[in-house]
């Protein structure tokens, strides 16, 4: 049974993000956790008895209006044609939200998390928000970040894209829930990889490609090769030539992923991504 979690601001956004984990894994047994972080008040200057007053009302209150608006996501969610093998339950978390969603993960051993990329108060020109990029950075296990208006799109699985630099050798078990998802959905693998100016692969990641072919097997792959422009231009590129389903980046220190969602880049290539983004994070051994 996969363990989901489902961080929440009961914004538009988290909803669909939502929507598209219960469709995507709507053929596994699973329990889906709806947690919504309340993040620490912080006191204005006052005396401190009616400072404490103060704040033990707002944060009452704030905790009513938070179960509440779990309780409403609840019965959207029972609106929804029945799933029997889908089971549901409720977090409120006292943290902030990294905190939280990282402490949440630890503590349920959460398999997965899947959260929509641009909240109520996500940056108008990113598709990445801050929240999202600084989570995966830290979270271990896959995350899914879904973009607002993915539902809209709704585009095909037949096609699952695959970003690399080919810069890691041996991926253990890191890709299979990216197998999982591609053999239930008969998806290809198109993996593209953007070359410097020497137009060829070195022998060492030439190895590191075949390595990635072995741990795909028996999935259909196809390699896409991309010259003279920079990562996240030729990743971007790619993105919006092919009609991906769902496009996947490996997280690893000093990383491929850091080049395409740094700050300077952020803007470059996360506006124009309208697919999915599946992330899995690579420790090195």
């Amino acid at each position: 049974m996969k363990k989901i979690l489902l961080p929440t601001d009961f914004s538009a956004n988290s909803w669909e993000a939502s929507l598209y984990a219960f469709n995507l894994f709507k053929d596994e047994t699973c329990t889906f956790y709806i947690m919504h972080s309340l993040e620490p008040l912080v006191s204005a200057p006052s005396t401190a008895v009616s400072s404490k007053r103060a704040n033990e009302a707002i944060s009452k209150s704030r905790l009513n209006e938070s179960k509440i608006e779990l309780e409403k996501e609840l019965n959207k969610i029972h609106e929804l044609p029945k799933n029997n093998k889908h089971s549901f339950e409720t977090i409120i978390v006292h943290d902030y939200f990294l905190s939280a969603v990282h402490g949440t993960t630890k503590e349920l051993a959460i398999d997965i998390v899947v959260l929509g990329t641009k909240g109520a108060s996500g940056i108008k020109e990113m598709t990445i928000g801050s929240n999202t990029a600084n989570l995966i950075k830290k979270q271990t296990c896959p995350i899914i970040a879904v973009p607002q208006g993915a539902l809209v799109n709704n585009k095909s699985m037949l096609e699952i894209g695959f970003a690399t630099d080919f810069s890691i050798a041996n991926y253990h078990h890191d890709l299979d829930l990216l197998k999982a998802i591609a053999t239930a959905n008969t998806s290809r693998i198109s993996v593209v990889h953007v070359l410097n100016k020497q137009a060829e692969l070195s022998p060492e990641l030439r190895a590191n490609k075949l390595a990635l072919e072995m741990t795909l097997k028996p999935l259909p792959i196809d390699f896409y090769f991309i010259t003279d422009v920079a990562v996240e231009v030729g990743t971007r590129v790619f993105s919006e030539s092919r009609k991906l389903g769902m496009l996947c980046i490996i997280n690893k220190k000093r990383s491929f992923f850091e080049k395409l969602f740094s700050k300077s880049n952020s803007k470059s290539i996360s506006s124009h991504l309208n697919v999915p983004l599946i992330i899995f994070n690579h420790e090195t051994i």
